[in-house]
């Protein structure tokens, strides 16, 4: 009996370290506040965006803003879904992004334009409306008081990576509102069916 008392505390005592350590790292995933923030957008047709018509349809969808834990403004990331709509992999990668001490702003360009998904039918949504959601986005961290506006990452999944690749141009050549702000753009499985062609 004593033997599995002394067997029992040894194992808590080793475990009760890594449990720990592990609790302290999950603690960082959690954000200091959440804030939902209504983003000004449009719906318009590719061939609208392409040729600058911006005589679309007024929306507001909404953005959802994890300020990570810290003080002082943070970096941040923009998180834009693919053709499904904000999945379990947005949520993972805002906890990555929280314990790294980056705050992580997602997009939900779907509900405010009365869609839950558009995986089987691409056509009910134009591929770079998206983009016109980063725009707002961006705006609204730019003024944000926890957010260090010189320090912002474009990632988009899917259809959302095909949004931010066209939005990497405009990066590149560093006009409004990318304008000294965002510093780089990630893609995870950009859809690369269909190919544009900006117009300069």
């Amino acid at each position: 009996m004593k033997l599995w008392c002394v067997a029992a505390l040894t194992t808590i005592a080793l475990i009760a370290p890594i449990r720990t350590a592990t609790q302290a790292a999950d603690s960082k995933q959690i954000a200091a506040r959440v804030e939902l923030h209504p983003v000004q957008s449009l719906t318009i047709t590719d061939q609208q965006f392409l040729k600058g018509d911006s005589n679309g349809k007024a929306v507001t969808v909404a953005g959802e803003l994890r300020i990570a834990q810290g003080t002082g403004r943070l970096p941040a990331v923009v998180l834009i879904h693919g053709s499904g709509g904000i999945g379990a992999n947005i949520d993972v990668w805002s906890k990555i992004f929280n314990e790294m001490g980056i705050s992580a702003f997602v997009i939900d360009g779907f509900t405010g334009r009365g869609l839950t998904s558009v995986g089987a039918d691409q056509a009910l949504l134009g591929r770079l409306n998206l983009i016109l959601d980063g725009y707002g986005a961006l705006d609204i961290l730019a003024r944000h008081p926890r957010v260090d506006a010189a320090r912002i990452v474009l990632m988009g999944f899917s259809r959302g990576g095909q949004a931010a690749l066209y939005e990497s141009e405009a990066i590149q050549q560093n006009v409004e509102p990318f304008r000294n702000r965002v510093r780089g753009v990630h893609t995870v499985l950009p859809g690369l069916r269909d190919h544009f062609r900006v117009r300069r």
